[in-house]
C-alpha cells in the first residue's frame, strides 16, 4: 500500500496486480500454488436449497390449497393440479441447475460452472490479483464477504459472493494460485461499490431499476402462463 493511501476510496479502473488497490491491503504473504493432483471441487452453501424449498413452499401451498379448495365443488381441479405440476417442474429445474453448480481448483486454473453459464475455465496464469471486499447488508452492521479474481487489466475472471460461498471457500480460492491478495480496510456499500467500481458487478447491480423491472416481468410472465394453463380453453373437462 502507498504512503498516504490508507482509507482512500476504491480505484476507478482496473486493480494493478503488482501495486495494491486504494483502501486495500495485502491479505499476508501469497499462498504456495497448488501440488499436481490436488484439485478440489467447491460447492455452495448446503442451506440453499433448504431455503429455497422453504421460501417455494412458503409462497405457493397456501395459494394453491385455496383454489384447489374452491376448484374442487366446481370440477375445475385438474386445472389446479396442472399449475402445480408446472411450479414442481420449475422448482426440480432450478434445483437440478444450483446442484451442477462448482468451482474445481486445479494445479492449472480452475473451472467455474455457474447457475446459467455451463462451463467457465480461467488458467491460473491469467490470474494477476484477487481482492477480497466485506459489503453491509443493506442498513445492517452485518457484512458478506465478495472475492473478485481479476487479471493484469483489471478485468474480472471469477465473483464468489458470500450469500452463496463460505468464507473458507472464498479465502481457499483467493490463495489457491499464488497471486496477490488485496483486501480492503473496513466494509463498504453496496452503492459505493456500485458508484466505484461498476466494471465489477453485474448490469442489474449497476442499475438497479433495470433489475427491478427485469423481476417484475418475469413475475408477470409467470403469472400469465399460469393463467393460460388454468384457463378453461386450455383443458377440456368432462
Amino acid at each position: 500500500m502507498g504512503e498516504g493511501e490508507r482509507g482512500g476510496t476504491l480505484p476507478s479502473g482496473g486493480v494493478d496486480a503488482s501495486v495494491p488497490a486504494h483502501g486495500a491491503r495485502a491479505a499476508g504473504e501469497p499462498a504456495t500454488r497448488r501440488e499436481p493432483g490436488d484439485a478440489r471441487t467447491l460447492r455452495p452453501r448446503s442451506q440453499l436449497i433448504r431455503q429455497t424449498r422453504l421460501v417455494v413452499a412458503a409462497l405457493t401451498l397456501p395459494i394453491l390449497a385455496a383454489m384447489l379448495w374452491f376448484a374442487i365443488p366446481r370440477g375445475s381441479w385438474p386445472r389446479v393440479i396442472i399449475a402445480a405440476l408446472f411450479i414442481l417442474a420449475l422448482y426440480l429445474a432450478a434445483v437440478a441447475l444450483l446442484r451442477g453448480v462448482s468451482i474445481r481448483l486445479e494445479r492449472d486454473g480452475l473451472i467455474e460452472r455457474g447457475f446459467f453459464v455451463h462451463q467457465n475455465r480461467v488458467p491460473a496464469k491469467r490470474v494477476a490479483t484477487a481482492l477480497i471486499v466485506d459489503i453491509y447488508r443493506g442498513a445492517t452492521t452485518e457484512t458478506t464477504r465478495q472475492l473478485f479474481l481479476l487479471d493484469t487489466l483489471g478485468e474480472p475472471l471469477l465473483r464468489m459472493r458470500g450469500e452463496f460461498w463460505s468464507n473458507d471457500d472464498i479465502d481457499a480460492v483467493a490463495t489457491a494460485f499464488g497471486a496477490p491478495v488485496q483486501r480492503l480496510d473496513d466494509p463498504i456499500t453496496a452503492d459505493r461499490l456500485r458508484s466505484e467500481m461498476p466494471e465489477l458487478i453485474y448490469w442489474f447491480e449497476r442499475w438497479p431499476w433495470a433489475g427491478r423491472l427485469a423481476v417484475a416481468g418475469t413475475i408477470a410472465l409467470f403469472t400469465l402462463v399460469l393463467i393460460a394453463l388454468m384457463s378453461p380453453a386450455s383443458l377440456v373437462i368432462a
